[in-house]
């Protein structure tokens, strides 16, 4: 018998030709909403499809600075192991999740922050 999954990896595509699949925030892109505020987009780049986009989440003002100073820039997308991640499973509902947000918000701006080299 054949094992479809390993030879097509017919597993995944048919999860994610049926929206199936869980996702897995894998990169994030930092963007300008039309207001100008920094927002963070979290995407899935694993899929069939390239990369699916799984939700937008607004960054408080008070991040601004860290964001400024860390070089990065807006529209490059990052994987998230750069910024103090594993990939981890989530969708929209996830993702709007306030607490689930702060969170984030913390590890990853934390991860931006300028460190002293340990003496």
């Amino acid at each position: 018998m054949f094992d479809l999954n390993k030879i097509f990896g017919a597993a995944d595509l048919v999860s994610d030709l049926v929206g199936a699949k869980e996702r897995q925030v894998r990169k994030i892109k930092f963007f300008r909403y039309k207001e100008s505020n920094l927002g963070i987009a979290f995407f899935d780049s694993q899929t069939i499809h390239g990369e699916y986009w799984i939700e937008n989440i607004p960054v408080p003002a008070e991040y601004e600075p860290i964001f400024e100073a860390s070089g990065l820039e807006i529209g490059t997308k990052y994987d998230v192991v750069l910024l103090g991640l594993q990939p981890f499973s989530a969708d929209k509902k996830v993702l709007r999740t306030p607490a689930i947000q702060k969170r984030l918000l913390s590890v990853i701006f934390e991860a931006l922050k300028p460190h002293q080299p340990l003496q």
